[in-house]
C-alpha cells in the first residue's frame, strides 16, 4: 500500500481510527494486518511530507528566540539576565552557555529541556 496523496492520507487515518476504536483485542486478523499495512504506509508519507527538522543548535535556539519575540540581542540578554557581551560571546560560539543559561532559556521561553540539551 503506498499513499499518494492528502485524500488518501485522511482516509488512512480515518480507518486507523475506527481500528483502535474498535480496540486491538477485538481485531480479526485480516483486520490487524491491514492495521499495520495503514500504518506503515502513514508514517513513510509522513516522513516525506513532514520531516522532522535539522536538530538546531543553540546559537539557532536563541535566534528563533529573538525572531519570534523581536528580540534583538541587548533585549535577550537581558530576559536572561546576562551580559550583553556574554551572549555576544554564545552567539559568535567564542564561549558556550553555562547550565544557569540553559535553565533561564527552559524556563522563560519554555523550551524544552531534551532540546536544549541536545543543542549543546
Amino acid at each position: 500500500m503506498k499513499i499518494e496523496t492528502k485524500q488518501q492520507y485522511y482516509e488512512a487515518m480515518a480507518a486507523i481510527e475506527s481500528y483502535l476504536q474498535k480496540g486491538f483485542s477485538n481485531l480479526s486478523d485480516a483486520e490487524d494486518n491491514h492495521l499495520h499495512e495503514l500504518s506503515k504506509a502513514v508514517e513513510i508519507w509522513e516522513m516525506k511530507e513532514y520531516p522532522m527538522p535539522i536538530k538546531p543548535d543553540f546559537k539557532a535556539i536563541l535566534l528563533h528566540i529573538m525572531t519570534i519575540h523581536h528580540f534583538n540581542q541587548s533585549q535577550l540578554a537581558s530576559e536572561l539576565d546576562i551580559s550583553k557581551s556574554l551572549f555576544s560571546e554564545i552567539l559568535s560560539g567564542r564561549k558556550a552557555p553555562n547550565i544557569n543559561i540553559v535553565k533561564s532559556v527552559h524556563d522563560k521561553f519554555h523550551i524544552d529541556g531534551n532540546i536544549l540539551l541536545d543543542s549543546l
